[in-house]
């Protein structure tokens, strides 16, 4: 029988855990915003906090807000993500707005006009697309998708240059608690608006839902963000901006770019990440709406759901970095993250396949699982990638260059539902009748499609090279010296000893009387 003192030790042991599971994260999150709210001026997180927010609060308008609205105009899931990488080019040419910012100020102010304009944008689009009837054509909904998104990068590029310009001052560790904060506050609003949004759109955004979305959620996010503005406390910049001062700050960011091996590999290999693995998403969500196996019908709802279990463990993924890998090298994060992120590929596969209701894993529980994995090991690659973009930045055009640095990442990913959507077009993976709007598979083409792109998940860890072995980066400084060759450090060191020993050879001055 056990003591009294046992039981109390092991009930304060159980409780321990509890605490570690439940209660720390919040506690974490809550020092989190003390701490930024400390280091950076509580007005600077304000206005982040709320930006940030309302950019994941409105994350469903990349994917699920497209996917079900061109659905219901009767494309295919490889025409859909085709029509979406056109949309998301608004996201891939962030750096031409960083360039505008930083050249080209109105009223003598590079941020709060835009960040105006680009909130009134939002809100004209989000109202043609919430009323029905306004948009009749696969073009124009498409255009007003192109401009509703082109406004929330404008946005997220402004909040992004404020943070890098912070990120600075912090230095490294600085640096990544201040990113982590950005990111704990933009899975808030994921989390509060992901499932808000699924709900609207129901089964498939039919029968005017998917129009519901844009009037009840992107035109009070776009109103928010107008009233946000005003808020904005900006000097008026006491420069003379010319066309002349544009190109040479453009030509600075090819030069940073393209003629410095510490910034081009790292960036080269941020691009190349996004864009070898395919993405075929949209045919793989069609797949589980409409279920042509029998299985269990998914539809945009629960997958909004799925989606919210996969933020909150996010949020995980970035507190484990902030605690455990700010000193841990790129290459080791970005090698070992990318192993672990496609072996747990198999589970699409496996949902596919339904391996899992072969072990009595049922589909649902098996989704939650396998999405929540993906993500946590998702963002903890994510973190380090936004802080070397920050310290790859150069004094003076940060906002262009982080914008420039998040639109090769942005654009790799494009790239993939690119030709993720090529690819399920030229496998035939669906078909939909034009006249009775009916959709049909060829399950042997979708199952081809998911095993090419689970094979190509293991090849970004092949090009880890490319990104530094250190856990900060110095490309314009002292610090490269690290990254030498051995030959050059030898070299450099023999070219130093030389040079004293001349020093040494010379006479020495004779002190005067």
């Amino acid at each position: 029988m056990q003591s009294p003192q046992a039981t109390v030790a092991d009930q304060t042991k159980n409780h321990g855990w509890a605490r570690k599971i439940f209660v720390q994260p919040v506690v974490d999150i809550r020092d989190f915003f003390r701490e930024a709210a400390r280091l950076h001026g509580g007005m600077f997180v304000a206005i982040i906090a709320a930006t940030y927010f309302l950019q994941g609060f409105r994350s469903y308008a990349f994917g699920g807000a497209i996917l079900w609205f061109l659905r219901n105009l009767g494309l295919t899931s490889g025409e859909i993500q085709i029509a979406r990488s056109n949309i998301l080019i608004t996201w891939n040419i962030k750096f031409l707005y960083g360039l505008l910012f930083d050249n080209f100020p109105i009223l003598k102010r590079h941020y709060k006009p835009y960040y105006m304009l680009a909130a009134l944008l939002a809100l004209v689009s989000a109202l043609c697309l919430g009323i029905r009837g306004i948009v009749s054509n696969i073009s124009s909904s498409i255009a007003l998708m192109f401009i509703f998104l082109m406004a929330m990068a404008m946005c997220d590029v402004i909040a992004d240059a404020l943070v890098v310009k912070k990120a600075r001052e912090a230095g490294a560790r600085g640096g990544a608690a201040l990113q982590t904060f950005c990111w704990i506050v933009y899975y808030i609003g994921y989390m509060i608006g992901l499932p808000t949004s699924g709900t609207i759109v129901g089964l498939d955004g039919s029968n005017g839902r998917i129009n519901n979305l844009y009037l009840w959620v992107y035109v009070p996010s776009a109103v928010a963000l107008l009233v946000l503005s005003f808020f904005v406390n900006e000097e008026p910049s006491e420069g003379k901006w010319t066309p002349m001062i544009f190109v040479n700050n453009f030509v600075r960011l090819l030069k940073s770019v393209f003629l410095n091996k510490y910034v081009f590999l790292p960036v080269l290999f941020i691009f190349l990440r996004g864009a070898i693995v395919p993405d075929i998403s949209d045919a793989y969500d069609f797949w589980l709406r409409d279920r042509p196996d029998g299985g269990l019908v998914i539809g945009a709802n629960t997958q909004s759901y799925i989606n919210l279990v996969g933020g909150i463990t996010s949020i995980i993924g970035l507190l484990a970095y902030g605690k455990f890998f700010t000193g841990t090298s790129f290459r080791k994060i970005f090698f070992w993250g990318q192993i672990v992120a496609a072996v747990f590929g198999i589970l699409d596969v496996a949902l596919y396949k339904q391996w899992n209701v072969a072990i009595n894993f049922p589909d649902l529980p098996f989704l939650f699982f396998g999405n929540s994995i993906g993500n946590i090991f998702s963002q903890l690659t994510s973190m380090p990638f936004l802080v070397m973009a920050a310290q790859l930045a150069p004094a003076d055009i940060e906002a262009t260059f982080f914008a420039g640095i998040t639109s090769v990442s942005n654009g790799g990913n494009n790239l993939a539902t690119l030709w993720g959507g090529s690819m399920l077009i030229a496998l035939g993976v669906d078909f939909v009748d034009p006249v009775t709007q009916a959709r049909t598979y060829d399950l042997q083409k979708l199952e081809i499609a998911v095993w090419i792109r689970f094979a190509l998940t293991f090849a970004p860890a092949l090009l880890v090279w490319m990104v530094p072995n250190s856990s900060s980066i110095d490309p314009y400084g002292e610090a490269n010296k690290n990254e030498l060759t051995v030959a050059e450090v030898d070299a450099a060191e023999a070219a130093d000893a030389d040079a004293k020993n001349l020093e040494d050879a010379k006479p020495q001055a004779v002190p005067a009387k």
